[in-house]
């Protein structure tokens, strides 16, 4: 059982991953959201952290279409991205679906390449991911683990050698 918080971010979600606003998830719109990202901050589509990123996206549909007992190649409604989200976080294995997208995303916030990135270069990317100010400064002290205000992209889950 989800909260109603919860169950209305996973719906925001869905809408914001529904690139081509068919009302379904497939591959593609996970594919083209990471390019929705990458030109947003103008990193070239051919670049390492956009392949990154792209494979990023397609491990995180591919896993919750499997969740959702939904053939890769298919397509998920609302009802069933929102169960296959709650399984993943009921079963802890959300940090293992989701991982390699963040690290991505991270990783393409990090605009100089030091492998570091701020919160005003994290929130710059999640600002073009369609995110709020506010749910930006969420993710990012979710993720700075010890509250030095930045995040070291090869450390997160999903990045790289991990």
């Amino acid at each position: 059982m989800i909260t109603d918080a919860v169950r209305t971010e996973y719906e925001r979600r869905f809408a914001l991953y529904d690139t081509d606003g068919d009302g379904y998830l497939t591959v593609q719109d996970f594919t083209d959201r990471a390019r929705v990202l990458t030109d947003a901050v103008g990193e070239p589509a051919d670049s390492p952290k956009a392949r990154a990123l792209g494979a990023g996206m397609r491990h995180t549909f591919e896993q919750l279409a499997s969740l959702a007992q939904v053939e890769a190649t298919g397509r998920l409604n609302q009802e069933q991205f929102v169960a296959a989200f709650t399984r993943a976080g009921a079963s802890g294995s959300l940090g293992q679906i989701v991982g390699p997208s963040i690290a991505a995303t991270v990783a393409l916030a990090d605009a100089d390449g030091d492998g570091v990135v701020s919160q005003e270069d994290f929130a710059a990317v999640h600002r073009a991911a369609g995110y709020s100010a506010a749910q930006a400064a969420q993710a990012f002290a979710a993720l700075d683990h010890d509250g030095d205000g930045r995040l070291l992209v090869d450390a997160l889950p999903g990045a790289p050698g991990e």
